[in-house]
Formats: structure tokens, C-alpha cells, sequence
């Protein structure tokens, strides 16, 4: 991977790649890696598309590893020419996205933050209540499954996503159910009103 890390500067300098500026007085960015993964970022057009597979088939013949065409993805940003993706993807050979999906089990966003985008978060937190059964356990040992298991799943993204407040709430919501014994067959009442 060293030897990669050091071919692409050099092909900027050469200016053979164009990174890609995240805003227009920015830095501009050409890669990520981060353990076994690599993200690429450049500016779309052609001239660049065969430089970096250039840069990846050199990497490749000198390391022994190849790039997995069916797990490498390729995302444009929204203004990008439609015929110029398919160009671009079709000299590559990866497969055009809209989204950048997930990462270590957090979304990767590239827009706002929306509520419908935490519908997964809120299905994990529902399931694991799923798999525990209220009414076998005592309202403390309902508590400490919710302190110790449930409450540690939402830390872990918002270490890197800001959570909707309304996400929060359905959260909130969620757990409290769970403690008081309520399921979604039996409601029970709240002993406060």
C-alpha cells in the first residue's frame, strides 16, 4: 500500500491526476486508506480514469494484488454528465453508485442528514429488543440490558454522525417501552402521568 500512497503524488505532481477540492478555496484530496481499504478521489473525466488504472495495474503487478471489480464501486457527484459516468465506469470496469452506503456499520453521507436514513439504526435497536423478552426478566435486569447493551449501540454513531433529534426521540421512546414491560402486544400504563 506504501508504494500506491507514493504513486499517486507523484502523478499529481506530474499533473497526469487532478485530486478533487471539497470546497472551492480547499485543499484538494486524492486519497483515503484506512486498514485494507482505499477511497480515490479525482476529478471526472477520461484523462483521469486511465491514470488511475494505470496506478492501480502497476500497484498490482508489483504487489500480486488486484483490485476486486465486484466489491469496487465508483460515485460521481450529482452534476456529473451522464455519458461521461458510463464512459468513465465502463473503462474502469466498477459499478456506478448514488450512495456511498455504509462503513464499519455507519452510513457514509453525502447529503443532509434525514430521519429515513436511521431506519436501520432504529430496526438493530428493535430487534435486539426482539430477541430479549420482557416478561422474563425483573424491571432491574431491563434496566442494566439497556444501560449496558442498548444505550452503547447509539454511542458508537454519534461518535461520527449527529443524530435527528426526532431519531433520538423514537429512541427514547423505544427504550422506555422496554423497561416498563411494554411490548408490541401488551401497552402497560405509566405508573407517572
Amino acid at each position: 500500500m506504501e508504494r500506491l500512497g507514493h504513486s499517486i503524488p507523484h502523478s499529481i505532481d506530474s499533473r497526469n491526476w487532478s485530486p478533487f477540492k471539497l470546497a472551492r478555496h480547499g485543499s484538494p484530496i486524492s486519497h483515503l486508506f484506512f486498514a485494507n481499504d482505499l477511497i480515490l478521489y479525482a476529478r471526472a473525466d477520461v484523462n483521469n480514469a486511465i491514470n488511475v488504472e494505470r496506478i492501480l495495474n502497476c500497484f498490482g503487478k508489483f504487489s500480486g494484488h488486484c483490485v476486486n471489480k465486484k466489491k469496487t464501486t465508483i460515485f460521481f457527484s450529482p452534476n456529473t454528465n451522464v455519458g461521461l459516468q458510463q464512459a468513465i465506469s465502463d473503462r474502469l470496469g466498477f459499478h456506478v453508485v448514488t450512495s456511498f452506503g455504509k462503513y464499519l456499520g455507519t452510513p457514509i453521507l453525502h447529503v443532509g442528514v434525514s430521519n429515513d436514513r436511521f431506519d436501520f439504526f432504529i430496526d438493530k435497536i428493535q430487534s435486539c429488543l426482539e430477541g430479549w423478552s420482557a416478561k422474563h426478566l425483573s424491571f432491574m435486569g431491563r434496566v442494566t440490558l439497556v444501560k449496558s447493551i442498548l444505550l452503547r449501540i447509539p454511542s458508537y454513531l454519534m461518535q461520527t454522525i449527529t443524530l435527528p433529534s426526532s431519531v433520538c426521540s423514537t429512541i427514547e421512546k423505544i427504550v422506555r417501552r422496554f423497561i416498563w414491560g411494554s411490548s408490541a402486544t401488551a401497552k402497560l400504563l405509566s405508573l407517572i402521568n
